[in-house]
């Protein structure tokens, strides 16, 4: 691949999914991709497809699909007619596993698969967990992916800086925990600020909204540049939105504060004790 574009044109789109409707919930994620189809790079919550509150095991089986099923040629086929690269959020079954899972789509097909590693309360007894922190190379920069309550473990953000990732796509689904929202932003947006800033690096949220089965989502889906300012958003608590920046990403390739400080070269991982 040649040197990569030094600007990527990063949207996040935020939906109001319906519990179980795959094919419309599908199918509002491609129109929402045409929509947009002047980004580089569109960013689409965690569980699109299927929504999030399940009650059984029942109900994730006949929301799963596999890496290379419907899911994956609905985008693969809207990426490629909008030159845009795509990263959203499905239920997917591979065997006997099912993973909280993003597909990660550009205009030549599916790239990959990130596999949600660090899962929240209930998804415990729904998905298994994934044991790999990918990242792909695109025409505009290293793009890493999380989702959702992986953005709370900072050593993700700092794993996918060290392998040069200039930009963090992350569906997500944020709920009101704690309920308080600090300066009027919810938690998320607070830990994507966070990461942003000590990593120097983007961070894309796209988040969903509406109550499902008496669960209230966040919204606030927000782009985040490497000082942690959000440049996009964050949006309305409520309803369907977008959000659009412009990323100078060659912003996110210099990790020098100062002339005495750095971003990764200054941590002390001898003193940390981390396993």
């Amino acid at each position: 691949m040649s040197a990569p574009a030094p600007d990527a044109r990063v949207t996040v789109v935020q939906t109001v999914p319906e519990f179980g409707a795959v094919g419309p919930n599908r199918r509002a994620t491609v129109e929402a991709v045409e929509t947009h189809a002047d980004s580089d790079l569109v960013v689409l919550p965690e569980l699109a497809t299927s929504g999030y509150v399940f009650h059984s095991r029942e109900e994730v089986d006949a929301a799963s699909e596999p890496a290379d099923g419907e899911t994956a040629a609905a985008w693969a086929d809207v990426a490629a007619a909008t030159d845009t690269w795509v990263v959203g959020g499905f239920p997917e079954r591979d065997g006997d596993a099912t993973y909280n899972s993003s597909l990660i789509v550009s205009p030549d097909g599916v790239e990959g698969v990130y596999r949600k590693v660090h899962r929240w309360n209930e998804e415990k007894r729904w998905f298994d967990p994934g044991n790999r922190v990918p990242v792909f190379e695109t025409p505009f920069g290293t793009l890493g992916v999380q989702i959702c309550n992986d953005l709370w473990f900072p050593e993700m953000t700092v794993t996918q800086a060290r392998a040069d990732v200039d930009i963090v796509a992350v569906p997500t689904n944020w709920v009101p925990e704690p309920a308080s929202r600090p300066a009027g932003w919810t938690m998320g947006v607070h830990q994507a600020v966070a990461s942003a800033n000590a990593n120097r690096v983007f961070v894309a949220c796209a988040d969903r909204a509406g109550t499902e089965r008496g669960v209230t989502f966040e919204g606030q889906s927000v782009v985040v540049d490497p000082d942690g300012v959000p440049v996009a958003g964050p949006l309305p608590e409520a309803g369907s939105h977008a959000a659009t920046a412009e990323c100078d990403l060659r912003r996110a390739r210099d990790k020098q504060l100062t002339d005495r400080d750095h971003a990764l070269a200054d941590r002390r991982p001898d003193v940390y004790g981390l396993e």
